[in-house]
């Protein structure tokens, strides 16, 4: 397992350029209506709390005037611009929660189809950089960077623009501070706007400097908290061997090591959060100290009414609060940046180009081109030499040798999957098909399950059950549109049959066959492959295998071993 340290990755500007693609693309229309619709209503809105700032001043300067009539005649229109003022605000959340929810989609697919294109989540698990679990960043990660990222930009929009709105308010009823030291006179014009920017860009400093260890914390916290979820999830996918080999104190060891990684971890969260909440409540308690000192000497002067003092004390609050954003969003930046770390992280891991030691070339001829194969492992240590070699149509090669000699590298290598070591393979890729040892099993129907990777509606019902019947599954034939999680269904030989059972109905013009039938008895194994050299005699079959039965239904047969591979014909 790795330790705290080692997940944190270092921080980079990069990582912010995963926000903008949005906002080019076929949508940005949309995207920048929405925006500028919740824009326009945050300054309307903002607009309304001056227009109230200004209500106070007036209102409670006759109320203790005594006016009560002129008080009484001023509310209707307060309660016009309170309805109007909500109205606003409400639409602006809704357009909001549109904006997001368009946002994530359209991230979502991108990043699908960067996951699933020129098996970058192949390479993800199985390649030499890898991103820890790349279902988190698409679910969770995506969901958070939209939201976060729509309520801390609005946010922060609508502090400017606040700013902006009620620092000429508190300029121009604050006044100048004039004073006398060591023998000058000084005046400051706008002081109560200056002391409010001075003490808060002071606080936000100190929270800077000691907060900013929370942003590596949440990032771990985030890797340790999915890695315990893919632990259960291990659980669940493969809980009948589990509990064939009783695995439970195992099982309970290991994610405990995940909980363990969660719990320290979080201590960190726990002592940064405190050090920025601790700061931030300091500061939120101590920010009207400031506001008071500085009004002392009209009030000395008897210079300040409390109509006065309500709207001073509003403008200067809500410039106060406007500087505050970074302070009251701290945390939540944090962990913004770290989803932004993960994301910018997952984009530089699936864009990197796959090795290009083996080159895969697209041909439309029938037979498989091999040249000057030889396949490596990561380090470049040699496993096997193929050399040159053509596979014709129509022609059944059986794979053979003893066990770490290659022959399932040999397979992934045709596929496209193993790029370690040298030569080119070609062959008509569009009209293979690969049958490794353990199937794909997705849940669904049966008819999707049986009809993978194709859509259901490609087959004819009598076609399924025709192949159904071929592969000793016709029990299964009248169950085609039931739904289930048919890996648990079936069993290891049955998923096998499955597997056969999609090659009769894709019919591929080229089927490699990776320990496909290991899992069957010789009666099933020799049924099976049977009804191929059957229902596909122009196919070229190429099947690594171990069981000298097998022998019966090649042509040819490659070697590996020790040094090169050597060919031979087979005697029936």
């Amino acid at each position: 397992m790795q330790t705290t340290d080692e997940t944190t990755p270092p921080h980079s500007l990069s990582d912010w350029k995963v926000l903008f693609p949005y906002w080019k693309s076929e949508e940005k229309w949309w995207a920048w209506s929405l925006l500028g619709g919740a824009i326009g209503l945050s300054v309307l809105y903002v607009q309304s709390a001056v227009w109230f700032g200004a209500w106070y001043h007036r209102f409670f300067d006759a109320f203790f005037a005594g006016q009560v009539a002129h008080c009484l005649g001023m509310l209707p229109l307060y309660l016009l611009v309170t309805v109007g003022s909500v109205a606003v605000h409400v639409t602006q959340t809704y357009l909001t929660q549109i904006l997001s929810m368009r946002w994530r989609l359209w991230n979502t697919r991108v990043y699908l189809r960067q996951y699933l294109s020129e098996e970058a989540y192949y390479r993800l698990e199985h390649g030499p950089n890898r991103a820890d679990n790349p279902d988190q960043r698409i679910a969770d990660d995506l969901s958070q960077m939209t939201v976060q990222t729509l309520k801390l930009g609005l946010d922060a929009i609508d502090a400017v623009t606040t700013l902006f709105s009620f620092a000429v308010v508190l300029w121009n009823i604050g006044g100048v501070l004039s004073f006398d030291w060591h023998g000058h006179h000084f005046h400051i014009p706008g002081y109560l706007f200056l002391g409010a920017v001075i003490t808060t860009l002071t606080a936000s400093g100190i929270l800077e400097r000691f907060g900013s260890p929370l942003i590596g914390a949440n990032y771990r916290q985030q890797h340790f908290d999915a890695d315990l979820r893919a632990g259960l999830m291990d659980i669940r996918r493969n809980s009948e061997q589990i509990a064939f080999y009783g695995g439970e104190e195992a099982e309970h060891l290991r994610l405990s090591g995940y909980l363990a990684h969660i719990a320290t971890n979080w201590r960190s969260v726990v002592r940064y959060t405190w050090r920025v909440n601790f700061i931030g409540e300091i500061y939120t308690g101590i920010a009207t100290v400031p506001l008071w000192l500085m009004l002392a000497p009209k009030a000395m002067a008897h210079a300040l009414t409390f109509g006065l003092y309500s709207q001073i004390n509003s403008a200067y609050t809500q410039v106060r609060i406007s500087l505050e954003w970074f302070i009251f969003n701290y945390a939540d930046l944090a962990t913004l940046r770290s989803v932004l770390q993960r994301l910018g992280e997952f984009e530089r891991t699936v864009s990197q180009q796959s090795e290009t030691g083996i080159e895969r070339f697209v041909s439309e001829i029938p037979s498989v081109q091999i040249r000057d194969l030889t396949l490596c492992l990561p380090d470049t240590t040699p496993i096997a030499r193929i050399g040159n070699l053509t596979l014709e149509s129509g022609e059944r090669w059986l794979v053979r040798g003893a066990s770490g000699s290659g022959k399932s590298t040999f397979l992934r290598a045709l596929a496209g999957l193993w790029r370690h070591g040298s030569g080119a393979v070609s062959f008509n890729m569009r009209q293979a098909m690969f049958l490794p040892q353990r199937s794909y099993v997705p849940s669904g129907t049966l008819r999707q399950t049986l009809s993978y990777p194709a859509t259901p509606d490609r087959y004819e019902t009598l076609s399924c059950q025709r192949v159904l019947e071929a592969v000793n599954l016709a029990g299964y034939s009248h169950r085609l549109d039931e739904i289930a999680n048919w890996r648990d269904v079936l069993s290891p030989g049955e998923q096998q049959r499955l597997a056969v059972a999609r090659a009769l109905l894709f019919r591929p013009a080229i089927l490699f066959l990776d320990e496909a039938t290991s899992a069957l008895d010789e009666g099933n194994e020799r049924r099976l492959y049977e009804a191929l050299l059957s229902a596909l005699p122009s196919t070229t079959f190429i099947s690594v295998a171990h069981r000298d039965a097998l022998c019966r239904f090649h042509d040819h047969e490659i070697v590996l071993g020790d040094g090169n591979a050597v060919f031979s014909a087979l005697e029936k």
